[in-house]
């Protein structure tokens, strides 16, 4: 194969790893110039260590090299998250490539070394990620594994290697792995269809640890509540006893009428705890009056309304306290004067509904949207930026809905989040 074709076959490699990673990090400014430059640039070069390097170990790792650098360039991404970004790019590129590769080779086709072979493979493989970073949300499977899990990144970096190897083979003896194709292909899927039950048995342990954190974290809140609960009891049932004896001692029955109002605008009795302890999820009431007690600490007024008691989500424990975590704190840290937040949780049709309000400024709606862009962020601490995008993607992941909005309450106005949980 001559250079020009070296370089179009280079092309369709540059492309696909431009989507792969575009997708992978949520991506969306373009520079038309810098993607069109990248493109040539490196495909150019690409072509050129491919057709004139004698040793085929240098062109694995010139390409590496190449690609990483290209990420940098148009991500201005930290070292490690390049690396990270390389190697997942290159597992689901290389994994299209040997599946077209033998599907071919099982259908007879001929996949000797040329450029209308090449063309016809590369262009199938390029349709085919197209469509997978379409439908397929690996973005969250990059914030998984970049999320310090070191079994995904083990799992990752045995795939890569396993995959390399074949590759490398394909570069230095390519007839024997075309009489191999098959063989090699079902070696290789065994083998990563291993690594990846082994993946889910270490995705399903750490969701029942997280599950078990909340529980330890939340249930010695939860019998507090209950403590409080039964000291409101015994207040309550003296209170009752002090308004029985008022009723003995006055005869008069304006001077008790009179006395009694006094008496209960002194109490004023609030029966936040006791609807709290109604709710059906106890982790939920648990970190709620947690709320309750930060609130009182920073002087911001929390009102809870409950209209729905059994309250559902498909969120697990865990997730369901960081996305109204999230939500709260966001509410808790505003500069509004006279800062206010209400929690409600209540059932519309089929619909069970989480509505966290807060003072706010008007939002405009290009704001809003930008909200839950990854690291944005109108406070000083840059990191606070992550919450809103935490929730989306968490809300995302079961296809549930999240609504932001402005929203007047007599004169002030308010940033509502909705949360809206089907149920399916």
């Amino acid at each position: 194969m001559g250079l020009m074709g070296l370089i179009i076959m280079a092309m369709f490699d540059i492309i696909a790893y431009i989507l792969v990673s575009r997708k992978m990090i949520g991506y969306k400014n373009v520079d038309k110039f810098k993607w069109i430059f990248s493109l040539l640039l490196f495909s150019f070069v690409m072509a050129l260590s491919r057709q004139y390097l004698v040793t085929q170990y240098y062109i694995v790792i010139i390409s590496g090299f190449l690609v990483c650098t290209m990420f940098f360039i148009l991500y201005r991404k930290r070292i490690i998250e390049i690396i990270y970004m390389y190697l997942f790019s290159t597992v689901i590129i290389l994994l299209i490539q040997f599946i077209v590769a033998s599907l071919l080779e099982l259908l007879g086709g001929d996949l000797e070394y040329s450029f209308i072979n090449g063309l016809v493979n590369q262009s199938i493989t390029l349709i085919l990620i197209s469509i997978i970073v379409k439908y397929i949300p690996i973005s969250i499977m990059f914030d998984y594994l970049f999320a310090k899990n070191r079994v995904f990144k083990y799992l990752l970096l045995n795939i890569f290697v396993i995959l390399i190897s074949v590759w490398f083979y394909w570069l230095i003896d390519m007839d024997g792995i075309l009489n191999n194709i098959i063989g090699i292909f079902i070696l290789s899927t065994g083998m990563i269809y291993i690594n990846l039950i082994m993946l889910r048995e270490e995705i399903k342990r750490e969701h029942e640890e997280k599950q078990m954190k909340i529980y330890e974290d939340y249930l010695p809140v939860i019998d507090e509540l209950m403590v409080k609960l039964r000291a409101k009891q015994h207040e309550f049932d003296n209170h009752i006893q002090a308004l029985y004896m008022l009723g003995l001692t006055n005869t008069n029955y304006e001077d008790f009428m009179s006395s009694m109002k006094a008496y209960i605008d002194e109490l004023k009795y609030s029966n936040d705890l006791s609807d709290l302890i109604k709710l059906d999820n106890k982790i939920l009431a648990g970190f709620l009056y947690s709320k309750i007690k930060k609130a009182k600490e920073i002087g911001v007024e929390f009102e809870i309304i409950i209209e729905d008691y059994g309250f559902r989500s498909q969120l697990k424990d865990y997730e369901l306290i960081e996305v109204v975590g999230n939500l709260i704190n966001n509410g808790f840290e505003t500069e509004a004067v006279d800062n206010v937040v209400v929690l409600k949780l209540k059932k519309e049709k089929d619909m069970d509904i989480i509505e966290i309000r807060n003072k706010h400024p008007y939002l405009e709606l290009d704001y809003i949207t930008k909200m839950f862009n990854k690291g944005f962020s109108t406070k000083s601490n840059i990191s606070r930026g992550y919450g809103l995008c935490n929730i989306k993607k968490i809300v995302n992941r079961y296809n549930e809905e999240i609504e932001v909005f402005n929203e007047k309450f007599g004169e002030d106005n308010y940033i509502v989040f909705r949360i809206l949980f089907s149920g399916k």
